[in-house]
């Protein structure tokens, strides 16, 4: 467990973890807001009650839910529960969002964040601010927005129906289509609204600096009540902010909800670490091995005839007569139970389930459940156990991946070469 006062505003404690009222000036009346707050968020994002906070005797326990709340100024961060400090926790989280949300944070970025004591939210906001001071250099994005006019000269082309039906109303004008080359279009509008919001939560004076030449540049630009609903068209005007559109719309959507409890306003950018965690082991199982072969939330099969009880594991790696059906699992493996390792036995149910119905005359699918490494194992990451299914003889394997680890291509085919062998080699996209 990791609890941690960055200051009189900021709290910070890992997944499952406990915070305690008042040891940490924390008041009863904050721990309720917070708690709200987060009861509000775990709504939006249609998780069970309880998923993000508990509210239990003495304080707040966390759930499997990983990012920042805030209510009337105070702001708890949850981190997840993985080897290292708080810093590397959050790197860490940085990353995985990086690849589940196609953000492109490169290795040079995370170092910079790393200097930063800020939270997640912090850090997000700062890393926009940047990218968007730093693509603007080269001026807004203008497109040609077709306009329709009546002009007393022509302009563009002549609209002969609409000419023709207005002339006895306005004979001295002409109705004109044509195109003006403006800086009004849609990802210029999705950038301002990015911008405007986050200025209104950022804490950081530093960054509402930024954020500040960064609106009065937008001056001009239209505000949008619906800003994720614009129409963005990436094209060689938007190369420059077309890294940014996969941060604004996170940092808009419904993973960052406003909350309101009573006459008071809080804000939750938040992430349930289970699918995290199979969003980001799905992105790098295809970029290394191909997404010709790598087959998300298959379903293909069901558990019983008639297509009764759709099965979908996480992953499918189509390799000929020997699929491989990957399941991740965000929970810690038990080194003090060497036997079993800790794993459920619901999970090893699923498991004989997927076995079961991928089994064929002609292929018998290899079995892996993922789980993220910690140190407690005293063993390297990758297959920590090889068990066969009773009367199939079919692989099962237990393996576990380094989250906390900075990674390379090269490292990533090891890594799948030795979880998910197949004949062929992989490729790093």
């Amino acid at each position: 467990m990791i609890i941690q006062q960055r200051n009189q505003e900021e709290l910070v404690l890992s997944e499952w973890g406990f915070l305690p009222v008042d040891q940490t000036n924390l008041r009863d009346d904050e721990a309720n807001g917070l708690f709200r707050a987060a009861e509000h968020a775990a709504r939006e994002l249609k998780l069970p009650e309880g998923a993000v906070l508990n509210r239990v005797v003495g304080g707040l326990r966390a759930g499997q839910v990983c990012g920042v709340i805030s209510h009337r100024g105070r702001s708890l961060e949850i981190l997840p529960k993985i080897d290292g400090t708080g810093t590397e926790s959050r790197l860490s989280l940085v990353r995985m969002l990086s690849v589940a949300y196609d953000l492109r944070v490169s290795e040079g970025e995370l170092a910079q964040l790393q200097t930063q004591r800020k939270t997640l939210l912090e850090l997000l906001i700062g890393l926009f601010a940047r990218r968007l001071s730093h693509a603007m250099k080269g001026g807004l994005q203008r497109q040609y927005i077709p306009h329709e006019e009546d002009l007393p000269f022509l302009r563009g082309s002549l609209d002969i129906a609409r000419q023709l039906s207005r002339r006895p109303v306005a004979p001295t004008l002409l109705m004109c289509r044509f195109d003006e080359l403006s800086e009004n279009t849609p990802i210029n509008r999705l950038l301002k609204a990015t911008a405007l919001r986050l200025f209104r939560v950022c804490k950081s004076s530093n960054t509402r600096r930024e954020l500040q030449i960064i609106l009065d540049a937008f001056h001009s630009i239209a505000h949008t009540n619906n800003p994720l609903s614009e129409r963005i068209h990436l094209d060689r005007s938007a190369a420059a902010f077309s890294a940014l559109i996969p941060l604004a719309r996170l940092l808009l959507s419904g993973d960052w909800q406003n909350t309101t409890s009573g006459r008071s306003a809080g804000t939750a950018l938040l992430f349930p670490m289970n699918i995290l965690f199979e969003q980001y082991i799905t992105k790098r199982a295809q970029q290394t091995v191909g997404r010709e072969i790598v087959r998300k939330q298959h379903s293909k099969h069901h558990a019983l005839k008639n297509q009764l009880f759709q099965l979908r594991p996480d992953l499918v790696f189509e390799y000929g007569d020997r699929p491989i059906i990957l399941d991740t699992k965000w929970k810690q493996l038990d080194r003090t139970d060497p036997k079993r390792l800790g794993v459920s036995q619901s999970d090893i149910y699923q498991m004989l389930a997927y076995g079961h119905s991928y089994t064929t005359a002609q292929q018998k699918p290899r079995l892996v459940l993922l789980y993220p490494h910690h140190a407690d194992l005293s063993a390297p990451e990758g297959v920590l156990r090889q068990w066969s299914v009773t009367g199939s003889d079919l692989p099962l394997s237990i393996a576990t991946v380094d989250i906390s680890k900075d990674r390379s291509g090269s490292d990533w085919v090891e890594f799948f070469s030795n979880v998910a062998p197949n004949r062929k080699p992989v490729v790093f996209e």
